[in-house]
This record gives structure tokens, C-alpha cells and sequence, in this order.
């Protein structure tokens, strides 16, 4: 229900009996006085005592311009009135008429031919200080006696022209009818009007309870339409349906008085039309009439209101019980959904089937009745939603959800049922197929004839058995995990009998074909052995034609299946250790047992690795499974992908030594990232799964180099070498990553100096006016060239070990740096240098074209920032939730440039300076500097499988010994591998130390005798 609508009846109600409220309050029927009457404590009759001695009346006659008429009559008692009872009769004497009467203006008829001229002086002056409505013309009938008559002649003159409205002044009544109908005047006027005081008082009062009843039923309806507005329809349907009966009461109360104030309105209009009474007053007449029209109307209006408030607190009613009927159902649905999930059993045996299926059956019953009940909510809802009232989006999610679950509890039903009865199918086919074995064996134990084996193959068609391999997977695909062993069990005895049996029949038929010959049993074992002899034979004899095409479409296939399979391996544990590992550090309730490094800090320590998982699980893989079926698709989802593996992996690569750095601070021996590990069932700890990606990155181009062998020529093999290109370069660009990863005691943000453009190492000469302790002679250096800045390292081997490690020792701004092309004496030369050649830094490279390369991309930086100092437009960089950090420049090389790359090193910062500048180190030259290692010799086993990413690292296998030769730095050991098979870097996080404080000999020679 509108607020409108309460108003509009509110309105009729109170429009009604406005005017009466003032003329009851005039009236005397209630103390207070009404506006512009005085106060309470004003002295003075009431309208009631004012009125009977007539001092003025509304008898209800009109002008011939049909404006109301009040007559003060001329009853020598007008002087007797106090001016407050003045105000208050002649407020009740204007209300009387209708308000379009009343607007329009009033005539006066003031009667004084019996009185004096004094007395006609004093009304006009009383009438002009106060009249509660628009005076449209004054007639004064001057006193008759002759000297009366001939003062107002004289003073009428000079008094009429000071009030503001018209006065006439009428010698006798015959002049009053140029203005009055005789009919509107009464008959002391000379009129026609038959009026009766008495009669006329006695109507008002009846009028005024009857406008005194319908200002209290007023007043109820009121309240009841802003109660009912106001309340609370409440979310409780009980509470709704309470409300409901207790204001449907209260209406038909209400409607009750009402019916019963307009039977009391219609007999008073009856009493005024009375033909018997001497007085008729026409306007009492229109006032009843009126009454009774708005009292219709407010009727009228009351019952539309209550018409739309039932309606909608019936709408409401209907809702709230729909939704608890919903929740009621949904939770009743969830909780059999829940059972429903709980039941996976299967059974291993037919009886315990036989009895899931008995379980399964009653719980549908039960179920059944439940989904009736939704089906009957959901119907109510759909109805609900028929209604305008209705919020049809929340009703049609409420119904959809019901759905929904519905749907899946049924689906869940019928696939528990389905499930059952593939059991009970494989149950039977698992006895029969015991039988069959049990009588195989006991004819192959016997000396049963030809006949009897067919007959014992030919029954085994009753139970699908054809051939061995047809009946294992026929067996699988109905299998669960329950059942599997036991399947594969039955199918490898199944394989083992009927291998028997048919080398049994084959060697009955040529028995038989050689009569001659006696008849010899055969064992079963002989059997068995024979029958791999004839089938190894007859497998070479098949293999001899087409065997290199079969055999390289079946390698194919190996490797295919092999990048599928690791792919989905992949994804798992990448979404281990995100789930694993990075939800639970993040969550608040652990807060309190992270260690205090690590709070807050979880995205420095995984980087990027859910964008990869989100890229392999969601893209990646499932294209693989689209394309796995095609050689040419699968290449296809490769070169489409470059630039996304090139982002992540390098932003991930670029990554690693923060996550090192802070995981040196934790140590994967802390007790939290311990029960993450136990509860994951991970053998290695966190550190080792870090390196999956890396890992992962690498084996795509072995596998992908794996294909290319063993493809055919044409768009196969094209499409495969366009795909190891793209992930060759992709390798080169992690291989830079890794490189920069090896460089310590960098003083700056290598994040804040753009893309990492090339590195490669050079000979430098080095020239510096300020500082004289800088020597002269050339000097290996590993420069990194980013946008931003110029980074020389010192590169550190590790003796025999090959374990790079770039020492940072100078930098330059390449905002600060000019270029000198060609250096005389030597193509390979060119010079970088600080302005005014302060600084001069002459690099000689490996080659020409390795010149040519750095030449031409310094030169590209610097026109870049020419560019962007004259306020050009600078090149827009792609937007990226991640920035990649790593540009290379192998993005630009060939594929065969791109495959003849360095290898990757692994290596990490191991000490930081705070200079801005040269290095603090003052030895500067290119000895390696000690570095501590603790004692060697110690045993080592892997834990997992590890693939090398560069020449200087060493591969490893589950389960391989090693002895440890040395210990680097940021958890990277020197390894010797068992066997003599080689030796190199792994990381300690793959490795275990079974023994401590051994030998080097000893352990080496124990590691030999494995």
C-alpha cells in the first residue's frame, strides 16, 4: 500500500470535517475555542447561547448573483455583544454556508428601521474591524422615525466612503428587492423565506453530532491506515499470518461504524426534508447531502486501500512462507547431497554389492519424497512470481538453486545406481570368470581332449571373455578404485589360463594332425614357456616390414603421452603448492604461527607461480588435450604461446633470488612449513618444489627435440622446429634471467632499471682522472646492458667446479654515458664513458659482430632517451599485472643463434654493498677469492628426480648416491655422482645426507662399490 493512497483518504476525511471541527468548537460541543476566537480563558457565551437571540442569522437565502446572506435583524440587542462573542458568532455564521458559497462573498442586511442611527454607525464599524470572510455589499435599512430618518440622510453621506467595502443605504425593504429574490428574504424583510429560529438551530445541532461522528471515524481511520503503513509484516509466517487476521478485524470493525454513521447521515436527511416542518433550509439539505457524498467517498477509498494492503500483506505471507519452505527444502536436499557424496563404496565382494544396492534403493524412497516436496516449492515459487508485487530475480535464483540441487541430488541417485549396478555386472563377470579359470585349471591339471578346450573358450564368450587384453579393459572401465587390484589381479589369471589353454590346443591340433605319434600331455608350465618362444618368434617375423615408420609413429606417441602426462603432473603440483603452501601462510588465523620474515611476504616467495598455474591449468594443458591427438596442433600450441611463457617465466626467473634470499632466513626445517609439507605427503621440502618451473621450462625443448626425430618430413617436422625455435629462445631469455640472478653485492634495484637488453663478457680498459688507484690493464668483465644502466661484474669461476658467480664492481647510468664507435688499432674496440670522458671504459669484444650488437643497442637507448628529452612520444610498453623484468635479446637471434646460447648458471647474492658506485673489494684483480666451505665427503642420496638446466649442473635421479665435493652458496652443492657418471652443481633442497663427517676417500670408494 502506497503512502499516497493513506493520504487521499486521509484528505476526503479531513476535508469533511475541517469546517466542522471549527463550528463544533464554536458551538460549544468541545471546550476549545477555534482560531481567532480567544483562548479557553476568554470570557463570553458559546455559539450555542449566541445564537438564540438572534443577533444576526445565516437563514440560507441568496442574492440574485448567488452569493450567500447574513441579516443582523433588527432586535435592539446587537450592543449587548462583547467583542469576542462578536468574533466567535459571526466565525460560526460564515462556516455555515458551502465553501464555494463562502468564496464567493458575502451580502449583509443590516435592520434597524426600529432603532437608531447610532446603533447602524456602531454595526458598521464592528463589521469593518473584524469579518471572517469577503464582504461583496452591505445593505443598511436606516430607521424609520423621522428624525432618525433625516440624521442618516445627513450622516450616511459623510460615513459611507470610510470602509473599505460598499455600503447602500436603503430607505425601505421595496429596495432591497433590486438586489434580493423575496424568495431568499425572510418575511420581516417583507420576504418569502419561511425560517424558524428554533426549527433552524434544532437542524444544526443534529447536523454538527452527525459532523461530529464522522470527525472521530475520522480520526480511526487515520490511525488504523498509519498503523498498518508502519508496521512490521514480519519474516516469521506465523507472525505475518497473526498480523493478517488482527487487521483484517479491525477493518471490518471499522467498516462496521462506517456502515452505521451513513444509516445515521440518511435519516437525518430524511428528517431535514420533512414535508410536516414550516422550515426547510435548503442548506442543511446540500450540508447532509454533502456529508454523506464524502462519507462515501472516504468509504470508498478505505476499502481500496485495505483492497492493496491485504493484498500485499497476503503477497508478503505467501513469500515468507515460500522462503522457509525453501530453506526447510534446500537444507533437506544438502543433507542427502551430503549423504549421497559420503556413499562411494562399491563393494569387493557381490553379496556386500547386493547389499549397496539395498542401502541405495531405501535412500531413494527417501529422497523421492523430498524432491516431490521441492518440485511442489518450486511450482509456489513460479506462481509467486506471476505477481506484480513479486522480486522476481530473488524468487527465480531461490527456484534455480532448488533446481539445481534437485538436478544434482538425482544425478548424484543415478549414478550411485548406475555405479552399483556396473558392480554387481563386474561382480558377476569376476565370479564367472573364477569359474572359468578354476575349470581351465582343472582341464589343464586333466587329460582332457580338443573338444573340451573349445568348449571351455567357447563358454568363456558367456562372460565377454574373447581375448585377454579385450577382457582386462572391458574389466577396467567398470573398475574403481576399490576394485582395481582385484581386477587386475582376475585379469592377469584370466591372461595366464587362457595363454595355457590355447598352447594346450595348439598342441592338441598338431597332435592331432600327426597321428602317427603318440599323444603327450603337456604341462602347463612347458606350456606357458613355448607359447612366449612362438610369440617372440612370430613377433620378429611381423616387425621385419614397415618397422622404422611404426616404430617412429610409435615413439611419437610415447613422447606425446609423456608431455600430456607431465603436463597434468605439473599443474597438480604447482597447485599443491599453492593450496599447500601459499593459502595457508595467508590465511589470518595462522598468522600467529608464521615466522616473523614471512608475514606479509608470501608473494616474494612464490613471485608469480599462481599466474603459471592459472596459465598451465586453465590454457595450457587444455589445449594440449585438444591437440594431443595431432603432432601439427600440438607444435601450434607452442609458437602461440611464446610470449606468454617468455612473460611469466622470466618475471618467475627474475624472481629467484629474492625468494632464495628470504627462504635462507626461514630454512625449510621451520616447524610451520614442516606440517604444510606432511600434510601435502611431499617428500621434498618447499625448496625443491620452487625449482619446478625452471625445470619445467627446460624439459619442453628436449621434448619437443624428441618429436622432431622422430617426425615425418613435411608440415610435421616444420611445424616442430619453428616450435623448438620459439622455446629455445624462450630458454635463452630465462638463461639471461638466470645469468643476472648470478650477479652479488649489487648496490641498485635491478627491478628499477628496465629491461634487461644484453650481457656477454668483454675485455675492459678502464680510465678514471679522480680516482688514481684504478689500474690501467685490461680486465675481464661480464657487462649487463640494461635501459637504464651499464652493470661490470667480475666473473668468478669456481676452479674445476664451472659454478659462475658475477661479483659486482662498477656501474654506469646510461642517462650519464656517451659512445665512441670505432677505437683505433682493433675493429673489435669501442668506448663507453661519462661526461667529459672523466670516466673512459675501452671494451673489446669477442668478435665483430658482437660489437656490431652492442653498438647498435646502446646506440638504440640513447636515441630513445634523446627522443624522450625533446618531448617526443616514447615507446608504450604493454600493460602487465606482473612486469616482466627481463627483456633479452635473443627475442632477435636466429634459432640457431638461439640454440648455440650459453648455458644457464645457477648462482645467488650472496653479500650486498651500500656504495652507489666501484667496489669496495681492494684486491680488484681476477683471483678468485677463498670462500668457506664446510667439510666434504659426506654421502648424499636424492630424494627426486632433478633435471640440469645448465652444463654446469648435473642431473639426478630418486634413489642416487653422491658425495658431496663442495658447498655454494644459497643452498647449492658440488656434487660427485656415483659410479664415476659425472659431476657438478645440484640443489641441496633434492638432496639428503645420510651419512656425516666421512672421508672423501672413503666415501668414494663406498660410492663405487654401489
Amino acid at each position: 500500500m502506497s503512502e499516497s493512497d493513506n493520504v487521499s483518504v486521509s484528505v476526503i476525511a479531513a476535508g469533511a470535517c475541517c469546517r466542522v471541527r471549527r463550528r463544533m468548537q464554536c458551538f460549544g460541543f468541545h471546550e476549545a475555542e477555534c482560531d481567532g476566537c480567544g483562548s479557553e480563558n476568554d470570557e463570553g457565551r458559546n455559539v450555542g447561547e449566541l445564537l438564540l437571540p438572534q443577533y444576526a442569522l445565516a437563514t440560507g437565502g441568496l442574492a440574485r448573483d448567488h452569493r450567500p446572506l447574513i441579516t443582523f435583524p433588527d432586535n435592539n440587542n446587537f450592543h449587548t455583544l462583547s467583542a469576542s462573542e462578536y468574533r466567535r458568532l459571526l466565525l460560526y455564521l460564515t462556516s455555515v454556508p458551502s465553501l464555494l458559497e463562502a468564496e464567493m462573498g458575502f451580502h449583509i442586511i443590516i435592520d434597524r428601521r426600529k432603532d437608531r442611527w447610532n446603533s447602524v454607525k456602531a454595526a458598521l464599524l464592528r463589521i469593518s474591524e473584524f469579518f471572517p470572510g469577503i464582504i461583496h455589499a452591505v445593505y443598511v435599512l436606516r430607521p424609520a422615525s423621522f428624525l432618525q430618518k433625516a440624521l442618516s440622510e445627513v450622516s450616511s453621506k459623510l460615513f459611507k466612503e470610510e470602509f473599505r467595502f460598499r455600503v447602500l443605504v436603503c430607505s425601505s425593504i421595496e429596495e432591497l428587492y433590486e438586489h434580493f429574490d423575496r424568495s431568499q428574504l425572510t418575511p420581516d424583510l417583507g420576504g418569502e423565506l419561511q425560517y424558524s429560529h428554533s426549527e433552524w438551530i434544532q437542524q444544526r445541532i443534529a447536523l454538527e453530532k452527525f459532523s461530529t461522528l464522522m470527525k472521530e471515524i475520522s480520526t480511526k481511520l487515520d490511525d488504523f491506515m498509519h498503523e498498518i503503513v508502519d508496521c512490521d509484516m514480519g519474516n516469521d509466517p506465523t507472525q505475518t499470518k497473526e498480523l493478517l487476521d488482527c487487521q483484517e478485524s479491525r477493518y471490518k470493525a471499522l467498516k462496521s461504524e462506517l456502515s452505521s454513521a451513513t444509516t445515521q447521515g440518511e435519516e437525518l436527511l430524511t428528517q431535514v426534508r420533512k414535508p410536516n416542518l414550516t422550515y426547510n433550509i435548503i442548506s442543511h439539505v446540500a450540508a447532509v447531502e454533502r456529508l454523506l457524498v464524502q462519507l462515501e467517498e472516504t468509504e470508498r477509498q478505505f476499502d481500496n486501500f485495505w483492497q492493496k494492503h491485504s493484498t500485499k500483506l497476503n503477497h508478503w505471507l505467501k513469500f515468507r512462507t515460500f522462503l522457509l519452505n525453501f530453506k526447510q527444502m534446500q537444507a533437506s536436499l544438502d543433507g542427502h547431497l551430503k549423504t549421497a557424496c559420503d556413499m562411494t563404496e562399491v563393494g569387493e565382494t557381490a553379496s556386500r554389492v547386493e547389499s549397496l544396492i539395498l542401502e541405495a534403493n531405501d535412500f531413494e524412497k527417501l529422497c523421492n519424497f523430498d524432491l516431490d516436496t521441492a518440485s511442489s516449492v518450486i511450482d509456489d515459487g513460479e506462481k509467486l512470481m506471476k505477481d506484480p508485487l513479486s522480486s522476481v530475480d530473488h524468487i527465480e535464483s531461490k527456484c534455480e538453486e532448488l533446481r539445481r540441487t534437485t538436478a544434482l541430488l538425482i544425478d548424484k541417485i543415478q549414478k550411485r545406481n548406475m555405479l552399483l549396478t556396473k558392480a554387481r555386472e563386474l561382480m558377476d563377470r569376476i565370479d564367472k570368470a573364477n569359474d572359468w579359470c578354476a575349470t581351465g585349471v582343472e582341464l589343464l591339471a586333466g587329460e582332457g581332449g580338443l573338444a573340451a578346450v573349445d568348449k571351455l573358450l567357447e563358454d568363456a564368450k558367456s562372460f565377454g571373455l574373447t581375448a585377454p587384453d579385450d577382457f582386462r579393459e572391458m574389466l577396467m572401465q567398470s573398475a574403481t578404485q576399490e576394485t582395481r587390484a582385484l581386477v587386475t589381479q582376475v585379469s592377469q589369471r584370466v591372461e595366464d589360463v587362457w595363454l595355457m589353454v590355447s598352447v594346450k590346443r595348439a598342441t592338441l591340433q598338431r597332435a592331432a594332425a600327426r597321428p602317427a605319434r603318440p599323444v603327450q600331455p603337456v604341462p602347463p608350465q612347458a606350456a606357458h614357456h613355448n607359447a612366449h618362444e612362438q610369440m617372440e618368434t612370430s613377433g620378429g617375423s611381423e616387425s621385419s616390414g614397415g618397422e622404422d615408420a611404426e616404430a617412429r609413429r610409435s615413439r611419437r606417441g610415447h613422447v606425446l603421452a609423456e608431455l600430456l602426462q607431465t603436463e597434468r603432473v605439473y599443474v597438480q603440483e604447482l597447485g599443491s603448492i599453492l593450496s599447500g603452501y601459499k593459502e595457508e601462510i595467508e590465511k589470518p588465523e595462522n598468522q600467529h604461527v608464521l615466522p616473523s620474515a614471512l608475514v606479509g611476504q608470501a608473494d616474494v616467495l612464490f613471485g608469480n607461480l599462481h599466474e603459471l598455474f592459472t596459465f598451465h591449468q586453465d590454457v595450457f594443458l587444455k589445449d594440449l588435450e585438444r591437440s594431443i591427438s595431432a603432432t601439427e596442433l600440438v607444435a601450434l600450441c607452442f609458437v602461440e604461446k611464446r610470449e606468454t611463457f617468455f612473460r611469466l617465466y622470466s618475471y618467475y626467473c627474475q624472481n629467484i633470488p629474492r625468494s632464495e634470499r628470504l627462504r635462507e632466513t626461514l630454512v625449510d626445517t621451520h616447524l610451520f612449513l614442516q606440517a604444510c609439507q606432511q600434510r601435502l605427503g611431499h617428500k621434498l621440502p618447499l625448496a625443491a618444489y620452487l625449482l619446478k618451473p625452471v625445470q619445467r621450462i627446460t624439459k619442453y625443448q628436449l621434448l619437443l627435440k624428441d618429436l622432431l626425430r622422430y617426425s615425418e618430413c613435411g608440415s610435421m617436422s616444420s611445424g616442430l622446429q619453428q616450435a623448438l625455435d620459439c622455446m629455445l629462445v624462450v630458454l635463452k631469455c630465462v638463461n639471461d634471467s638466470m645469468h643476472q640472478i648470478a650477479i652479488t653485492g649489487v648496490p641498485v634495484d635491478l627491478s628499477q632499471q628496465g629491461e634487461l637488453l644484453l650481457q656477454s663478457s668483454f675485455m675492459v680498459v678502464s680510465e678514471n682522472k679522480r680516482d688514481l688507484r684504478l689500474r690501467i690493464r685490461p680486465r675481464r668483465r661480464h657487462i649487463f646492458l640494461y635501459e637504464k644502466a651499464m652493470l661490470f661484474c667480475k666473473s668468478a669461476t669456481k676452479n674445476s667446479h664451472n659454478k659462475a658467480t658475477y661479483h659486482f664492481k662498477h656501474d654506469l647510468q646510461m642517462s650519464q654515458i656517451g659512445l665512441t664507435e670505432s677505437v683505433k688499432g682493433d675493429p673489435r674496440k669501442f668506448e663507453v664513458w661519462r661526461q667529459g670522458r672523466a670516466e673512459v671504459h675501452t671494451i673489446t669484444a669477442p668478435t665483430v659482430d658482437v660489437k656490431r650488437a652492442w653498438v647498435e643497442r646502446i646506440k638504440r637507448v640513447l636515441l630513445d632517451q634523446l627522443k624522450e628529452l625533446k618531448g617526443e612520444r616514447v615507446r608504450q610498453y604493454g600493460a602487465q599485472h606482473h612486469r616482466t623484468l627481463i627483456q633479452a635479446s635473443s627475442w632477435e637471434l636466429g634459432p640457431a643463434e638461439a640454440r648455440a646460447g650459453p648455458p644457464a648458471a645457477r648462482a645467488a647474492s650472496c653479500d650486498a654493498h651500500d656504495e652507489p658506485c666501484w667496489s669496495t673489494d681492494p684486491s680488484d684483480d681476477d683471483d678468485d677469492e677463498p670462500e668457506h666451505a664446510p667439510a666434504v665427503g659426506c654421502a648424499l642420496v636424492a630424494l627426486s628426480e632433478y633435471t640440469a638446466v645448465g652444463g654446469s649442473e648435473v642431473s639426478l635421479r630418486e634413489g642416487q648416491h653422491a658425495e658431496l665435493l663442495k658447498v655454494g652458496c644459497a643452498g647449492w652443492w658440488y656434487v660427485r655422482l656415483a659410479g664415476g657418471i659425472g659431476e657438478g652443481w645440484a640443489p641441496a633442497a633434492y638432496l639428503d645426507q645420510r651419512k656425516t663427517s666421512r672421508s672423501s676417500s672413503r666415501s668414494h670408494d663406498r660410492l663405487h662399490d654401489h
